[in-house]
């Protein structure tokens, strides 16, 4: 792998994790304010946390694809993959198991299909 294509890689893949992460800590706070101040049911934490991590999936992978410029959604796929094996990682350090049956298993597939349609949404929208 020739070492000044992957040091030039590096600075957009690094913008595209901090704007993917930054915007989904920004919807968790929102959802987090709507659930103190309004009369939403707490059963809908979960559904809104999942909807961000997407979220914020899709807004990552949107980034990497515009800086690509090629195989845009073989970016996106590559985002949903690094949040999922992420998300992996973080429950075997927690419980020391992976549990994802019945609706735990949402979560990684918002996060694949958050990856998908950014790079989706990039690729309707680069002019080729």
């Amino acid at each position: 792998v020739d070492d000044t294509l992957v040091r030039a890689q590096t600075p957009c893949q690094l913008a595209a994790f901090g704007c993917g992460v930054g915007s989904c800590m920004l919807l968790l706070a929102a959802c987090a304010f709507l659930l103190t101040h309004t009369a939403l049911p707490l059963g809908l934490v979960r559904p809104m946390a999942c909807m961000a991590a997407a979220a914020g999936a899709a807004v990552s992978a949107a980034v990497l694809a515009h800086h690509c410029r090629e195989k845009l959604l073989l970016c996106g796929l590559g985002c949903g993959v690094f949040y999922t094996v992420c998300l992996l990682g973080a429950s075997l350090l927690a419980g020391g198991e992976v549990n994802w049956q019945g609706s735990n298993v949402m979560l990684p597939i918002a996060l694949l299909l958050g990856g998908l349609l950014g790079s989706a949404v990039t690729a309707l929208r680069t002019n080729r």
